[in-house]
């Protein structure tokens, strides 16, 4: 496991949700959409965790003032 690279995305992410337990909920759980609904941890062990870096990277560098937030899967539809 590349621990450099959780950690790098444990920072990047603390720079959009300062809430330290939200972020780690959110390495460990939460599928990426955009990333082939892996999880950032999943991502990290598989080699890929510069994919959620450079992912974090767009949201952080987004222009106006909208705030960003970490990415979400989408909730399930209610049928």
């Amino acid at each position: 496991m590349r621990q450099g690279i959780v950690r790098r995305v444990a920072e990047m992410a603390l720079r959009i949700e300062p809430n330290r337990t939200a972020v780690l909920d959110w390495i460990l759980h939460t599928p990426l959409p955009s990333l082939g609904m892996q999880t950032t941890f999943e991502l990290a062990c598989n080699g890929e965790g510069e994919q959620v870096i450079a992912l974090l990277n767009d949201l952080l560098l987004q222009p106006g003032d909208t705030v960003p937030r970490l990415p979400q899967a989408a909730p399930p539809a209610l049928h």
